[in-house]
């Protein structure tokens, strides 16, 4: 009965770990850098953040502050959404 238990414990910790981390984040900060083309856009903080090939960063220029709601992928940060930020 202990084992059971102690099994069950462990497998409720690693499944809450995996959930925490596929959840979204938010990060805000000036633009530093941004390529419309590879669709990334570089924070003041230097993390660079990628899009979807589709993307259209037309409305934004370096200097701007944003907010952009990201997740972790492939050991990149990839952005679903990004708005200005006042």
């Amino acid at each position: 009965m202990r084992k059971f238990a102690l099994s069950l414990a462990l497998l409720a910790a690693a499944s809450l770990s995996t959930a925490a981390l596929a959840a979204d984040s938010t990060a805000s900060g000036k633009i530093k850098a941004l390529d419309a083309k590879a669709c990334t856009v570089t924070l003041d903080n230097s993390t660079v953040y990628h899009f979807d090939a589709k993307c259209d960063l037309s409305k934004f220029k370096v200097g701007e502050k944003v907010a952009i709601t990201w997740s972790a992928k492939n050991n990149a940060d990839w952005a679903s959404k990004i708005v200005a930020a006042s």
